[in-house]
């Protein structure tokens, strides 16, 4: 049996479970913006908000990520980490929940006193713009084109190297990739559900990111076990205590203190454990970003988040 297959799951069940975790990640954007301010410990923000979610009933559907500044993606917090929120810093916070492997990954951008806010704006726009023109059948490109329309706009550039992506249960980047330019193939199909990310920085920016030599959240899948038994019982346990803990979502090593970091480092120099490197604008400048979750219908999107 698949770690990945509970239990057989209707369709209706399916959007059921996308909602209840769509309205779970709702509340928690909305209320951890009052904790994003000056002086604020990036670590208490992002144990915070895994900690909500898990209080209102959802999982955690991957580590709570923090981007400050010119840190756009795969940011979260060290254990140890006593990193604290500077005055005219751009705040990312990206939070994702999962009831039963179905995901509600959504996002928002905080400008602390002294940074750009019009870039909060210019991204949240873009993200409304780009959920007005998505419906079934339309072109990936042409939501791309929506959205460095809208950006440009505002004066602003779009990154062009970071996407939205299709969500399939426990399984976070399926399929098709939505893109912030006008790039990409396919078309989007009802009944899917797709996260929509706009990510932007300022005219002076390059329009990329670029991954930095920084790695704070990973994943196991059920070929990593295959593969860590060559390497003898002690390391498959690692990636049996850790299959069985996320089912293959991503996850911190701060959440398991009990697993041994000498071996977690063998398996993920082997490539048995996925990393996802830190992800920084090219050229060091700011990025905002906003983002929900949706599911496709003939005549629109429902907004799950």
């Amino acid at each position: 049996m698949s770690w990945f297959s509970k239990r057989p799951y209707g369709q209706d069940q399916v959007y059921d479970s996308f909602r209840a975790a769509g309205e779970i990640a709702r509340k928690v954007r909305s209320e951890v913006v009052y904790r994003v301010r000056e002086g604020a410990s990036a670590l208490e923000i992002a144990t915070w908000v895994e900690e909500r979610i898990r209080e209102l009933g959802g999982g955690v559907a991957f580590p709570c990520n923090v981007g400050v500044d010119a840190v756009a993606a795969h940011s979260t917090p060290y254990p140890d980490s006593d990193y604290a929120l500077r005055r005219g810093s751009l705040v990312k916070v990206d939070l994702g929940v999962e009831i039963d492997g179905l995901v509600a990954d959504t996002a928002v951008t905080v400008a602390l006193p002294g940074a750009d806010e019009a870039m909060v704006l210019a991204a949240e726009r873009a993200l409304e713009e780009a959920l007005r023109a998505i419906r079934a059948g339309v072109r990936v490109s042409a939501v791309g084109e929506v959205i460095s329309r809208a950006v440009t706009s505002y004066g602003y550039r779009p990154i062009a190297n970071l996407s939205g992506h299709q969500i399939e249960r426990y399984n976070l980047h399926a399929g098709l990739s939505i893109p912030n330019v006008p790039a990409g193939e396919g078309r989007l199909e009802a009944g899917k559900v797709y996260a929509v990310e706009p990510f932007l920085t300022t005219r002076r920016g390059a329009g990329q990111v670029k991954h930095i030599d920084r790695v704070e959240i990973f994943r196991v899948s059920e070929d990593s076990l295959v593969r860590s038994r060559r390497l003898g019982p002690q390391h498959e346990a690692v990636v049996r205590r850790l299959l069985e803990s996320t089912r293959g979502l991503p996850y911190a090593l701060r959440w398991f203190p009990d697993v041994d970091r000498e071996i977690h480092a063998v398996l993920y120099r082997r490539g048995i454990v996925k990393g996802y490197p830190v992800l920084v604008e090219a050229s060091g400048e700011p990025v905002a970003q906003a983002e929900h979750t949706v599911v496709v219908w003939e005549d629109g999107c429902e907004t799950l988040t």
